[in-house]
């Protein structure tokens, strides 16, 4: 069937399709209080983890990592495509759907006739692309030429360490401190407001007009595997600038889960070398390129994702992670191991001085020095092992946890041969016979701690790759629980604020969705092709908040998450005040006294 149709008629059968009955039919379910709880029916196992919630809608199984709504339920078990599943729902539950409303798969409007027109041009299509590539491409232009007129833009980029080689062969610019200088560019360039604003480099306002995204910022253009421009990343010069760091909105162009920075220009140094490193920062990515290792490219402004995996299978058999020596570092490798492991790449971890990340050791030791690291990096499953049991006290309960800890990541593996490898260094390890570690791996199916992120609930087995922190976790279920609350949180709390990347996306399509419908039905829709993010929402969603008043509840997490955030600007000025240039000083200086008064402030008002 090929007929798509309104959302009101999809809201209609997504309220009166009762979850439980239809999961019922294939899921013999028990009451667990307010939700109910079965055997998976998408892999086997003895205890039950899957888990439904009648009154949100929702299911997942806290084993495989699958979740979703009623529709996703029934695409799943039936085999069938979102428009099949919303036609046998809408027939049992009494909906009609108005066909004679539908538009074409394309999305065009019916003609006089209600036949759908022709499909477009694929050639307008292209045109249509290519319109927006050219803006961003022009915008792209109008910001390296800023840089010039711009001392502390100039100083930005000397302090980094940059050349003016480097500077202009990745187009990287200024966006000047003004509300519409680049609209007023783009404009006189007969380029209207609405196409601006599609491009993600204008904010729209009443009357059709708009101001600049961006203000006060060093640009960094992201580009697509050609090397088109697609979107921008500005980092604020000013210590009161918030957020620090700014991407573009996704778009027609730009999907930020799937822009790896920089592989369009690491393409041919990959395929000579025949491995991919994979580096946590635009800084990190242009050192090593500026000094001559071009096989690089960074996680462009967000978490490493199953769609960047993806991406790097497509050019290379072995993945090298190279990112900070700090505990969030290395614990943002662990989680970046764990999702590559399902490809069957060759993933190695190396891991650098704990006050270095790829950039500060370049430009202190030299591009050799940092070549000849690289050998020693240590095989992904041989640094997991060791970095868990140097952290156990080698007791039998203290084994027992680094065998749960681990066995996420044993899952994920998909071939049996690398699969058995690793159970057998694990028994070696942890010096246990194999048997009682094929019996752990063989049972453990249900939860269990993420690798790197102990003691949260929410790991890469069970989220199908997403982790994210307990308090992030415990306010997000609180606006899934309560979503007029959402409301509240957003006068308080920009998603910019959150530091775990994947309760910032969470959190971003929570606000888009309230501010489209009011409220959160439809939510997993919001995700689009993000299957990662639907099944961490379908997670948090099934396991309610409760509390007696639970706006005192999201008050305290809000003071926490801002505590959190500003604790962590604090650190990061402090570690850069240590080597920074003279120059630099005061303006490093004059950001740690703001972000100091900040976090004394939500001290206070905790």
């Amino acid at each position: 069937m090929n007929r798509n149709y309104n959302d009101d008629a999809k809201e209609q059968v997504r309220l009166r399709a009762d979850i439980a009955s239809v999961v019922g039919r294939y899921v013999n379910l028990k009451q667990r209080g307010s939700t109910m709880l079965g055997l998976c029916p998408f892999h086997k196992e003895k205890t039950p983890s899957f888990t439904v919630n009648p009154a949100r809608g929702v299911y997942h199984c806290f084993g495989c990592g699958q979740g979703g709504d009623v529709f996703r339920f029934v695409q799943e078990m039936e085999g069938v495509g979102f428009r099949e599943a919303l036609e046998m729902l809408a027939e049992e539950t009494g909906v009609e759907l108005p066909k004679h409303r539908r538009e074409p798969e394309y999305g065009g409007p019916p003609t006089a006739g209600g036949q759908p027109p022709a499909p477009p041009d694929p050639r307008q299509k292209a045109a249509a692309k290519t319109e927006l590539l050219d803006i961003h491409k022009e915008a792209a232009e109008f910001y390296y030429q800023r840089v010039k007129g711009n001392p502390q833009a100039v100083g930005y980029f000397k302090s980094r360490g940059l050349l003016a080689e480097t500077v202009k062969e990745f187009r990287l610019g200024y966006a000047p401190d003004a509300w519409s200088e680049l609209c007023g560019y783009l404009q006189g360039k007969k380029i209207p407001m609405s196409k601006i604003v599609e491009c993600g480099l204008a904010v729209s306002k009443e009357g059709g007009s708009g101001y600049d995204r961006f203000r006060n910022r060093v640009m960094f253009p992201l580009c697509d595997l050609s090397g088109r421009v697609i979107a921008f990343a500005g980092r604020g010069l000013d210590a009161a600038t918030e957020p620090k760091y700014l991407n573009s909105p996704e778009s027609a162009l730009y999907k930020k889960n799937s822009v790896l920075y920089g592989l369009h220009k690491a393409r041919d140094g990959v395929r000579e070398l025949g491995y991919v490193l994979i580096v946590e920062g635009y800084m990190d990515y242009l050192t090593l390129y500026q000094a001559g290792v071009r096989n690089a490219a960074a996680a462009s402004g967000t978490a490493f994702t199953a769609e960047h995996a993806h991406i790097i299978k497509r050019f290379a058999q072995k993945a090298v992670l190279v990112f900070d020596g700090d505990r969030a570092g290395v614990s943002a490798a662990q989680r970046a191991a764990a999702i590559l492991a399902p490809l069957n790449l060759q993933v190695s971890i190396l891991t650098l001085p704990s006050s270095d990340d790829p950039d500060s050791f370049v430009k202190r030791e030299g591009a050799e020095a940092f070549r000849e690291l690289i050998p020693s990096a240590r095989p992904a499953a041989d640094f997991l092992i060791d970095k868990l049991i140097s952290e156990s006290d080698g007791s039998p309960h203290g084994k027992s946890r680094a065998m749960d800890e681990l066995m996420p990541y044993a899952h994920a593996l998909s071939d049996s041969v690398v699969r058995g490898d690793f159970l057998d260094k694990l028994a070696q390890r942890l010096r246990l016979d194999k048997r009682v570690v094929l019996e752990r791996f063989n049972s453990k199916k249900n939860y269990q701690p993420s690798i790197g992120d102990s003691p949260s609930p929410t790991n890469p087995a069970a989220s199908g790759g997403y982790a994210i922190g307990t308090l992030e976790e415990d306010f997000l279920r609180i606006l899934l629980t309560s979503p007029e609350l959402t409301v509240t949180a957003k006068q308080y709390l920009s998603p910019e604020i959150l530091t775990d990347p994947a309760a910032e996306n969470i959190y971003s399509i929570i606000l888009d969705t309230y501010a489209q419908k009011g409220g959160l039905d439809g939510l997993f829709d919001a995700c689009g092709g993000d299957l990662e993010a639907g099944r961490l929402i379908s997670m948090l969603a099934v396991k309610p908040v409760y509390a007696e008043n639970i706006q005192d509840e999201l008050v305290q997490k809000i003071f926490l998450l801002r505590r959190k955030y500003f604790k962590a600007r604090v650190a990061d000025v402090k570690e850069e005040l240590i080597d920074c240039p003279k120059q630099d000083k005061g303006r490093l200086l004059e950001r740690l006294r703001y972000y100091g008064e900040q976090l004394k402030e939500s001290d206070l008002r905790e």
